[in-house]
């Protein structure tokens, strides 16, 4: 019987890696006008309600600039809102644009505290910090502290399994926030390991890619310490 290791990677192998593909802002309004976002239906055209499974090409596409003009329009920060609601309604402390069906360079961080009390003890252990909603538009990531530490992940994208992933210690953001506005954020161990993970979305990039070989397998909370 094969193992469920050696499927998905014969999986993820056969999905096409294509080059960045351009998604015209023009068309943001008509893309959204008949969507309406807070609505919990099933839709056919990004932004989705689910988050995209491995498999689907959006996953592999390295993410487009977005447009710093459109950053203001009201579809655009109902596009932030849908991502955050997504997030929530999936219990993820990140989520990126490309995984609701947008190929563009955007993703979200939240840790509350309600979270960290809801985290397993195995990660509690690595010094989980709170965060406050942020979002990241066209992020530039720089390692601070390139020591490695390896711990198991997962991903909405590959619902129920993980793998151990090394991920560097520190990390060093700029970004533009919500309202267009350019910031820099540092992040540790547990926060820069999401961050990482987040960033790897926008350039085609799963964690099944980078992980250690071996350690591919279903999720049971029994047998990860």
């Amino acid at each position: 019987m094969p193992r469920y290791s050696d499927i998905i990677i014969r999986c993820v192998k056969n999905v096409h890696k294509s080059n960045t593909r351009s998604l015209s802002f023009a068309s943001v309004k008509e893309l959204l006008s008949p969507l309406r976002l807070k609505q919990k239906s099933t839709t056919k055209k990004p932004p989705y309600n689910y988050i995209c499974h491995v498999g689907d090409p959006v996953l592999r596409q390295k993410a487009t600039p977005i447009d710093l003009r459109t950053v203001e329009k009201q579809t655009f920060q109902q596009i932030l809102e849908h991502l955050r609601d997504v997030m929530k309604e999936r219990g993820a402390v990140g989520l990126s644009a490309p995984q609701i069906g947008l190929p563009w360079q955007l993703f979200a961080i939240e840790i509350t505290e309600k979270a960290l009390k809801q985290s397993h003890s195995y990660y509690r252990n690595y010094n989980i910090e709170t965060c406050p909603l942020t979002y990241f538009i066209n992020p530039k990531l720089k390692v601070t502290n390139p020591e490695k530490i390896v711990l198991y992940e997962m991903c909405g994208s590959i619902p129920g399994y993980c793998a151990e992933v090394a991920r560097v210690k520190e990390v060093q953001i700029e970004a533009y926030n919500r309202l267009g506005e350019p910031f820099c954020w540092k992040a540790k161990d547990f926060l820069a390991r999401i961050a990482q993970h987040e960033f790897d979305h926008l350039q085609g990039r799963l964690f099944i890619d980078i992980m250690v070989p071996g350690t591919f397998k279903f999720l049971n909370w029994e047998s990860v310490k």
